[in-house]
C-alpha cells in the first residue's frame, strides 16, 4: 500500500503518526504534499515544523505542480489518497478533484464543523448537501476527529467508513525525566491563543471566586484579549498569575511541565493538541465539553469535561481540594499517553485501512 498525505502544511500534530506509517511492513511508500511547511502566524508563535521529517523515509513534496501530482497519480499502484477535509483549503480540495480520475483510495482526515458564534451546526448541513454531498461516492475512508465530526459524517452516509480518530503530538523528550512533586501547591496552566473563543477569562473569573493563594496559573500564549485579562487579574487583585506571552516549543513545554493541571475551557475547539502534549506531561486536564479532544477524558483520573461554568467551578474545587491525589496521578497519565503516540495512531490508521469492514476499537480506549 502506498500512503499519499495531502495537507496544508507540515502539520506537527500530524506528522507523528505519519513518520510511523514508514516503518509499518504494509506500507511500500509514504507521500507528504503540502504547498507550505508552515503558516507565518505559527511560526510568530515559535512553530518550526521543518525539523520534524529529520531522518524519514516520507517523500515530501512541497508546493508541486498539478502536472507532477497527475503523474505521481498515474504511475503509483495501490494508493490510498488521505486529503486534510474537502474544501477547508484550496490547494487541497484542488489536489482531491485531481484524483477524482484515477483508480484510487480516497479518506478525508477533518475536524468537526466549526458550531462557533454564527456558524450553526444546521448551515453546515445545508452547505454540505449542496457543495460535498456529490463527493460521497469518491470517498471511502473519514477520520473524524471527536464525537461531533464522527456523528455528522456518520449522518451522511452508510457507504463510507467514519473512523474516530485523534491527532497526536511527539513525546517530550528533553522532558521524560522523573517528575518530582516539588511543593503542595497547585499549579495550573493554559497554552493558547489569547482570544474570545478560547474562554481564558473563565479560569480567570474561578480563581477570584475562590482567591485560593496555594493555587498559581500560567498563562502561555497572546492575542487581542491579553489587555482585557491583564485589567481582570489587576482589577481582581490575583497575585499568583503570570502572563509569559509567546513561548518556542520547547519553553511551552518547560512551562507545562512545571503544572499539575491544563485546563482548556474553549467555546470551540475542533481538537485542541495540547490536551495531548498535557497528557504525555501527566498533567491532569479539564476541558470544556466543546473540545474535540474531549474524547480523551475517558476517566477522572485522566481529568473531567465540563458542561457549565458551575460545573467548571466545582471541577476546580475538587482538584484543588484534592491536589495531592492529582499530583501522585501523574505517573499514570503519562503510561497511559502511549495509546496517543505516534506509533498507535500510526498503527490504528493502517488497520483501519488494511480492515474496511472491520470494527477496530479506539487506542486511548483500550484501558
Amino acid at each position: 500500500m502506498n500512503l499519499f498525505f495531502f495537507q496544508n502544511c507540515i502539520s506537527p500534530h500530524q506528522i507523528p503518526y505519519i513518520r510511523e506509517c514508514v516503518k509499518d511492513e504494509r506500507i511500500e511508500s509514504v507521500y507528504l504534499i503540502v504547498p507550505r511547511t508552515d503558516y507565518v502566524g505559527r511560526k510568530d508563535m515559535g512553530w518550526d515544523s521543518t525539523h520534524l521529517l529529520d531522518n524519514t523515509s516520507i517523500q515530501l513534496w512541497l508546493r508541486p505542480k498539478d502536472e507532477q501530482i497527475v503523474q505521481l497519480l498515474k504511475e503509483t499502484k495501490d494508493v490510498v489518497c488521505l486529503f486534510s477535509g474537502i474544501r477547508s483549503f484550496a490547494d487541497v480540495f484542488r489536489w482531491f478533484k485531481l484524483s477524482l480520475s484515477y483508480n484510487v483510495k480516497r479518506g478525508i482526515i477533518t475536524e468537526p464543523p466549526n458550531v462557533y458564534l454564527t456558524k450553526p451546526l444546521f448551515l453546515h448541513y445545508a452547505r454540505f448537501l449542496f457543495q460535498d454531498y456529490k463527493y460521497i461516492k469518491y470517498i471511502h475512508y473519514v477520520f473524524a476527529f471527536g464525537d461531533l465530526a464522527v456523528n455528522y459524517y456518520r449522518f451522511w452516509s452508510k457507504k463510507w467508513k467514519v473512523i474516530p480518530f485523534a491527532y497526536c503530538t511527539d513525546n517530550m523528550h528533553v522532558l521524560e525525566c522523573e517528575y518530582v512533586i516539588k511543593n503542595e501547591n497547585l499549579k495550573i496552566v493554559f497554552v493558547g491563543s489569547l482570544t474570545r473563543n478560547k474562554n481564558v477569562i473563565s479560569i480567570l473569573k474561578a480563581l477570584s471566586i475562590l482567591q485560593n493563594d496555594t493555587v498559581s496559573f500560567d498563562i502561555v500564549g497572546d492575542g487581542i484579549e491579553r489587555k482585557h485579562l491583564e485589567d481582570f487579574v489587576e482589577k481582581k487583585r490575583l497575585r499568583h498569575v503570570s502572563f509569559y506571552g509567546y513561548l518556542q516549543m520547547e519553553e511551552a513545554r518547560a512551562v507545562m511541565n512545571d503544572a499539575d493541571v491544563l485546563i482548556l475551557p474553549s467555546h470551540y475547539d475542533g481538537w485542541g493538541a495540547v490536551v495531548n502534549e498535557a497528557l504525555q506531561l501527566g498533567l491532569y486536564v479539564i476541558c470544556s465539553e466543546h473540545c474535540g479532544s474531549k474524547a480523551l477524558i475517558l476517566n477522572n483520573r485522566i481529568g473531567n469535561i465540563f458542561h457549565s461554568y458551575q460545573e467548571f467551578l466545582k471541577q476546580l474545587q475538587n482538584v484543588i481540594q484534592n491536589k495531592e491525589a492529582i499530583k501522585n496521578g501523574r505517573l499514570y497519565r503519562k503510561q497511559w499517553s502511549n495509546t496517543i503516540s505516534g506509533e498507535s495512531i500510526s498503527k490504528y490508521l493502517i488497520d483501519n485501512l488494511s480492515s474496511p469492514a472491520e470494527y477496530i476499537m479506539e487506542p486511548w480506549k483500550r484501558i
